[in-house]
């Protein structure tokens, strides 16, 4: 890509973010946009107009530097936040917990005391309770650990597990989760997709589906978000978009997300 148009691409992308996290954030304190210029005049002794803010929250025109500045101050965020959508974060940037050797204590030692408790706590025969501690650490520990995966510099890295029960507690013994690393080179599209889950019974509680879909030329990646992804996926994204990779958000996530509403709320209200 052309010094040129690469330069385009980074001010269109910071735009579109910033344009996003300046609207939100008025809206979060409950201003107009003529009372944003009033409370900026104040602070700044420079005249900004109600048209001038209306055109920063379009995309039309970037506010200066003291604008930024006493926009961070107002809004009580850093100037990183404001204008990338979440706080800045070091590379490589871990996305879920890694499973370890003291998690795995920790969750062996937990099914210890449920399975001596389901046995009446030596009550019952001992090769019963040893039977139900295996099974569970077979069968129950491998749902307690999830997929991760890292940002770094030059692309990101997955380390999953298989869906087969047994195959995830070997991964897990010998600490051998499938590991991929895709630079960004290698992708031609992100998409994100949020998945609402029909729930039959009010008493199922297992979250919606929320993914990050990896495009490749050859084939494509799906990437669970279900962590909290405010801290990371707004940078993310504009990361991306800076190395030219193309994110789509049909569904307007993006907006939720810098606001700080909930996904899942927003989503299960009609939207």
């Amino acid at each position: 890509m052309r010094p040129v148009g690469k330069l385009k691409l980074i001010l269109g992308v910071a735009s579109m973010l910033l344009q996003t996290m300046l609207k939100s954030r008025r809206l979060e304190r409950g201003l107009t946009q003529g009372q944003l210029a009033t409370q900026l005049f104040v602070a700044t002794q420079l005249f900004v107009t109600t048209q001038a803010v209306s055109k920063w929250e379009t995309g039309k025109a970037v506010p200066s530097i003291d604008n930024l500045l006493a926009l961070s101050d107002l809004y009580n965020v850093s100037l990183d936040e404001l204008v990338q959508g979440s706080p800045f974060f070091k590379k490589p940037y871990l996305v879920g917990k890694r499973f370890s050797g003291r998690r795995a204590l920790g969750l062996t030692l937990f099914w210890l005391f449920v399975s001596l408790l389901f046995t009446g706590f030596g009550y019952q025969p001992w090769w019963l309770f040893g039977l139900v501690f295996l099974l569970g650490l077979v069968f129950v520990l491998p749902v307690a650990v999830n997929d991760y995966w890292m940002i770094t510099t030059h692309g990101l890295v997955l380390e999953q597990y298989s869906g087969h029960a047994l195959i995830k507690f070997w991964q897990l013994m010998t600490n051998a989760p499938t590991v991929t690393r895709i630079a960004y080179g290698q992708l031609t599209a992100v998409q994100l997709r949020y998945q609402r889950r029909l729930r039959p019974s009010p008493f199922d509680f297992n979250p919606d589906t929320f993914q990050l879909i990896l495009q490749t030329a050859s084939g494509e990646r799906v990437v669970a978000l279900n962590t909290p992804v405010h801290a990371f996926l707004p940078q993310l994204v504009g990361y991306l978009q800076r190395r030219g990779v193309t994110v789509g958000d049909a569904q307007g996530i993006m907006p939720v997300v810098i606001s700080g509403q909930s996904l899942y709320e927003y989503f299960n209200d009609g939207h």
